[in-house]
């Protein structure tokens, strides 16, 4: 048996007790037998970790990988499940389908009808609920006559989207007779931040508004901020927030003009900023005050250090690399989408120099030796935080699956694909993070909540302003 220590980046706290939830939505039937073959030939006989048991040690509560040193044939490599539906996606889904262009934003159906239709009741949520010695990856596929969905359940400690989209790839690889690369990261910590914590002088380590090491009972004072406003409006409301292709583009333009004006140089603002501004705006809807707020955005660090620079070694990593940029500001309700788009735009450039991703990870180290969470607010203040997985999909591709004969019939028209999922603990309050899980042709589709009247507020203004031509 070999055992491999799990780095401390990769056990962030909640991140060590999430078990992620992705669901791959494909516009045709796949061949379940090659997609069960083909995922056994990549972990017996290539990226031999994914078979792996994640174990807690006993002497201070941190993980392991044991992996044997050969798999038996009777070793579960991954918990595999499938269900024949004998009728089109739609009569299942139908409400997922994107409204009408012209008809605007849409509130469609949150994660926990999607996981009431294509998720295995018997899952775990969370690694606190697994049973022993279980795999680490689960997938149940469901085969509609007109569409497959690959539902899969990981630890995040395990991966991130973007490390989810490489094993993907690597698995459709399998099936096209294309050997993966070697995994990078099999057995030793490869990103930075390795310098000891105590080293950096505090001036420099010590960041307000940032991800930073607390002091002692200083997170009472962080949470106890938020206990009135979850006393006010105790229940939560989700929903999946559909937004418009041309709409964001529209957005993007018009904001950029404005910022433009006010600053005197091209922002570069992106589409993500602009779904980030509108996303974090309806947070907030609630809120007649002014106060300072730190907003986080997650920053993927593939391509962005020289240990995962080229295309060949970021797409055999498939561990977390994940850095966080947090914008800490005044938010009102006149603060407009197009400053807090610009304000997120600002903190990813400067998360994405090496000094301050090297500081950040040294940070995340020493959060995780303490047992501190990761979350990023002051006293008193608030906090709001998006992940954005669409970079994740753009290269996934599920043709190598289809059933025979069906790739030639198709005559070259490439499959459509929709991914949604989730990647928290259920019990964290779904009011304070939102993840833009996908972008399709149609638009992009995010996951989102709000206490029940935030989000009676949400609905009242998008029937006036479906285009939000005012806020």
């Amino acid at each position: 048996m070999e055992v491999i220590p799990v780095p401390p980046t990769d056990m962030q706290t909640p991140v060590r007790n999430i078990r992620t939830r992705t669901f791959f939505i494909v516009d045709d039937r796949l061949d379940e037998a090659a997609l069960r073959n083909g995922l056994d030939r990549l972990i017996r006989d290539h990226w031999r970790k994914l078979g792996a048991r994640l174990v807690t040690r006993s002497k201070d509560g941190l993980f392991e990988y044991h992996l044997p040193q050969v798999f038996s044939e009777n070793y579960e490599l991954f918990k595999w499940s499938s269900e024949e539906k004998d009728r089109p996606f739609d009569t299942v889904a139908s409400a997922l389908k994107p409204p009408a262009q012209e008809k605007g934003i849409a509130l469609l159906p949150a994660m926990k009808t999607i996981d009431s239709w294509f998720r295995p009741a018997d899952w775990p949520f969370h690694r606190a609920d697994e049973a022993p010695d279980v795999p680490m990856l689960f997938l149940h596929v469901s085969l509609f006559t007109d569409a497959t969905v690959i539902a899969i359940s990981c630890p995040h400690i395990l991966t991130d989207q973007l490390g989810m989209a490489n094993i993907a790839r690597a698995w459709m690889g399998i099936l096209e007779g294309n050997a993966p690369p070697p995994m990078v990261g099999d057995k030793d910590d490869v990103l930075p931040g390795q310098k000891p914590y105590a080293e950096y002088p505090k001036r420099e380590i010590f960041r307000k508004g940032r991800m930073r090491v607390r002091r002692r009972f200083e997170y009472f004072f962080v949470v106890l901020g938020f206990i009135p406003e979850m006393v006010i409006d105790r229940v939560e409301e989700s929903y999946t927030l559909f937004f418009p292709l041309p709409l964001v583009d529209s957005l993007r333009e018009r904001y950029s003009k404005t910022l433009e004006e006010k600053y005197g140089a091209s922002p570069d603002i992106t589409n993500g900023d602009v779904l980030t501004g509108i996303i974090t705006k309806f947070a907030r809807l609630h809120d007649k005050k002014t106060r300072t707020m730190s907003l986080s955005q997650t920053v993927n660090l593939r391509g962005r250090i020289p240990q995962l620079s080229d295309p060949a070694t970021r797409q055999a990593f498939v561990h977390n690399s994940l850095h966080y940029a947090t914008a800490r500001f005044r938010f009102g309700p006149s603060t407009p989408v197009s400053e807090i788009a610009y304000r997120n735009r600002q903190a990813i450039k400067q998360a994405l120099d090496q000094k301050d991703i090297e500081l950040g990870l040294t940070v995340i180290r020493e959060m995780v030796r303490r047992g501190q969470p990761i979350h990023i607010c002051e006293p008193f203040e608030r906090s709001f935080n998006v992940t954005n997985w669409c970079p994740a999909w753009r290269e996934v591709d599920f043709s190598a699956a289809l059933e025979g004969g069906k790739k030639d019939a198709r005559e070259g028209r490439e499959l459509k694909l929709l991914v949604v999922g989730q990647g928290t603990e259920l019990h964290t309050p779904s009011r304070y993070h939102s993840t833009i899980m996908c972008k399709t042709e149609e638009g992009y589709w995010c996951d989102f909540g709000a206490g029940a009247k935030t989000a009676e507020q949400i609905k009242e203004y998008l029937a006036k302003d479906p285009f939000l031509e005012n806020l």
